[in-house]
């Protein structure tokens, strides 16, 4: 009898098997959209043709949505969504994080941020933005308040006046 074991090492491998496990329904629901990183913007690409969705150079890791209408994505170390087509962009994150992913149904991101034990942990967060975001993992500080932390705001090309 063969037997496959799969063993996880902390969070980083966990939102890797996440994504591992999203990819494929994401991918059929957005009939062949890819988006990726490249030199800090984030693109679009659909049957060869590619849009830049991003307008600065501070963008990382996106994650198209399992219904492939949105994509997350790291925006200057917090957690931002927008529609597929680059419209609406928003920062969903109360703290700086990285690696989201979103949740099969597509209404929730969980991404890795500071934890109560000062060690990377889970948190997740709405779509909507402005709330504060809810401790996933590690268990212990699921009871407890997530660090304070400031709510940053800004707009992707805005610039100080």
């Amino acid at each position: 009898m063969n037997r496959t074991t799969i063993t996880l090492v902390g969070l980083a491998a966990a939102a890797g098997l996440g994504s591992l496990l999203a990819s494929s329904p994401a991918h059929a629901a957005s009939a062949g959209t890819d988006v990726y990183a490249r030199a800090g913007a984030v693109y679009a690409s659909t049957g060869g043709h590619e849009v830049r969705l991003t307008e600065d150079e501070v963008n990382a890791e996106p994650s198209l949505s399992p219904d492939g209408k949105r994509i997350a994505y790291v925006h200057n170390n917090t957690v931002w969504v927008m529609r597929v087509n680059g419209a609406g962009k928003h920062q969903v994150s109360d703290r700086t994080g990285t690696a989201p992913e979103w949740t099969p149904d597509s209404t929730r991101i969980t991404y890795t941020a500071t934890s109560c034990t000062g060690a990377p942990g889970a948190f997740r967060v709405g779509l909507a933005g402005g709330t504060t975001s809810v401790p996933v993992s590690p268990a212990v500080c699921r009871d407890q308040a997530p660090p304070q932390v400031g709510f940053i705001t800004d707009v992707p090309g805005d610039q100080p006046a």
